[in-house]
């Protein structure tokens, strides 16, 4: 269909829904409405039509106008559903038809569009940190997305009713059965709230419910999590103590979720222990601020997040394929200055993989590679070589006695995760920092702001140096020491270690480039696996590990070092593998085994008092 006239079609709906929904909060009895009916599903009809074929955000679009189609059917068997139906269903689906649309044609069609409404977007974020608040009906909007699997949709609204205050009318809740076909419509229709969306047709990360919200926060909530005490009452503390807080989400049982973001249960993760969830969950809610960790990425399975955010930046739909839409949103937050919350004094369980789970499975093609180079597209880096989100943190910590107001240095930080861990450890301990930060890539010069209290921009470990003032306490690599802009490494390590104060510490990732893991993505990619322009090929060198133990030992002022192995058990068998193919002989290192087994460690280098 011409540009034209699929805009000329969409301006039409939304007048019509505009007029249709001014009718019914009047409560008149207008001629006009049934007309204006008539003209939406004729027009939903032949954008149907017309979309039939389409991929992406179209195909979504197709989708909403089937679903307007058939939630008017639903209307004509039942004209008492009119209100209902036509405000929580048909409206928020024209809605969203228009913006995918328009999205399509005006923003996706060139890069020049591209790149000025994300730059319109990230300023409208940052305006939103001094705009007045809005005045909401209620405290906060729980948005409940069911397809399919009943059993886990009944235990987390059990969980939910069990678990949350309704009584002083500020929280609402919101049901949305999204083409599901096991009882899961007849299930909420029997519900008391209010608000209950029904899709005929199930449309993948569908977003209509933020026209029909009212809160003053918005609640995700998948149907395969499990509410407990106190859940609600300590998501909305903590997003009220801080105005810049914009996203925060609770942590659950370590198989529910990546990003590190779980922890150990005594229980199994199946609906029988549900008891012991509770049991669990009760001995473990107690609200401590101190063990709310910053985060630069978060994974959210249930989230909680202002509701002038989530709507001016909701998941972009350039994600048409689900993945990447996390790492995007963090991006966006992060970018503009707005503060990412993990809840570790919050519990709630998630089974995980119940309600997106199947629709990942039935895809054609790799969503994941087709979603990371749309993230690399519109933010320049790779979303997960940027993250320097390294095992055992929480051990290597113990090698520093951290005391208050220190000094911290954060070389080539990215994303921030390294730097997110230490400022945690610093919070949890009741105490503050002063944190620095030395970027050697411009490409991540704008994610500082949200977490350090200043920035430098060198080119490379010398120029750092000369310009930091005074000494740290700490100095830390947010990335791998390779990758770091190193000219002689000793040389530049030695560099280092003069910033460093009496008793301080250097902590450097380093990375072991004869793992078996490491010489597998040799094997597949011929190079590290890192998404770069087309045509471009990532400079791949390495810091031989022995060779630089070697030389520290015998350094005059580097030979105070310890070392800290990460062995990942998931990679036993990879390693045992490996080393079957290698045919050591006698030239083989004594600790062949032991080097395929270590993908990183951790080298410390202890200042110190004179």
């Amino acid at each position: 269909m011409e540009r034209d006239k699929m805009r000329a079609l969409l301006d039409i709906s939304m007048e019509a829904v505009d007029y249709i929904r001014n009718v019914v909060e009047c409560g008149k009895d207008d001629p006009a409405v049934s007309e204006l009916l008539d003209n939406l599903r004729r027009i939903a009809a032949l954008i149907e039509t017309k979309t039939q074929k389409a991929a992406g955000l179209l195909q979504k679009v197709h989708l909403y106008a089937r679903n307007v189609q058939a939630s008017m059917d639903e209307i004509q068997r039942d004209s008492t559903t009119f209100q209902r139906i036509f405000l929580l269903e048909i409206r928020p689906f024209v809605l969203e038809m228009n913006r995918l649309w328009r999205i399509t044609a005006e923003v996706l069609s060139d890069a020049e569009s591209r790149t000025h409404y994300r730059t319109e977007l990230m300023q409208a974020m940052r305006d939103l940190h001094d705009a007045p608040r809005a005045a909401y009906p209620y405290d906060v909007s729980i948005v409940l997305c069911a397809y399919n699997k009943l059993d886990y949709t009944k235990a987390a609204v059990e969980s939910i009713f069990a678990h949350t205050d309704f009584s002083s009318g500020r929280v609402e809740l919101i049901t949305i059965n999204n083409g599901s076909d096991d009882g899961t419509r007849e299930y909420f229709e029997c519900l008391p709230h209010a608000k209950k969306i029904n899709l005929t047709y199930n449309i993948p990360g569908f977003d209509a419910a933020q026209h029909i919200a009212e809160g003053k926060y918005y609640i995700g909530y998948s149907n395969d999590v499990i509410a407990t005490p106190h859940w609600l009452d300590h998501l909305f503390t903590a997003m009220e103590s801080d105005p810049h807080i914009a996203f925060a989400v609770p942590t659950c049982n370590e198989e529910g979720v990546s990003n590190r973001q779980g922890v150990p249960v005594p229980y199994q993760n199946v609906l029988a222990d549900v008891e012991k969830m509770q049991a669990f969950a009760a001995k473990h809610n107690h609200r401590n601020p101190a063990l709310w960790e910053e985060r630069p990425v978060l994974m959210p399975f249930l989230y909680i997040a202002r509701m002038d955010v989530y709507r001016l930046g909701s998941p972009d739909p350039c994600y048409t394929r689900l993945e990447f839409v996390d790492d995007d949103l963090s991006t966006l937050l992060r970018r503009t200055g707005w503060r990412q919350l993990l809840l570790m004094d919050t519990f709630v369980h998630h089974f995980g993989g119940v309600t997106l789970g199947e629709g990942r499975k039935n895809t054609k093609n790799n969503a994941v590679v087709e979603m990371r180079r749309v993230y690399y597209e519109k933010w320049g880096v790779d979303a997960w070589d940027s993250r320097g989100c390294f095992p055992g943190t929480e051990d290597i910590w113990k090698w520093h006695d951290f005391c208050d107001k220190e000094r911290v240095l954060v070389l080539e930080p990215r994303f921030g995760d390294l730097a997110c861990d230490l400022r945690n450890v610093y919070r949890h301990a009741g105490l503050t920092l002063h944190m620095t930060a030395a970027v050697f890539d411009e490409r991540y010069l704008p994610d500082t702001g949200y977490l350090f209290d200043e920035t430098i921009a060198a080119a490379g470990i010398a120029d750092a140096a000369a310009q930091t003032a005074g000494l740290y306490d700490v100095i830390a690599a947010g990335c791998y020491l390779d990758e770091l802009p190193i000219g002689a490494v000793i040389a530049d390590l030695e560099r280092l270690y003069a910033l460093l104060a009496p008793n301080g510490i250097l902590i450097l990732p380093v990375r072991n480039p004869g793992s078996a893991y490491e010489l597998t993505r040799i094997m597949h990619t011929g190079m590290r696996d890192v998404y770069t322009a087309e045509g471009a090929v990532p400079r791949y060198e390495t810091i031989p590990y022995r060779q630089l133990l070697e030389a520290l030992y015998v350094h005059p002022l580097l030979s105070h070092y310890q070392v800290h192995s990460i062995i990942m058990e998931s990679e036993a068998s990879l390693a045992e593998g490996m080393k079957a193919l290698l045919h050591p002989d006698a030239d083989a290192p004594a600790d062949l085994e032991l080097s395929l087994s270590v993908r990183m460690f951790f080298l410390g280098i202890q200042k110190g008092e004179t």
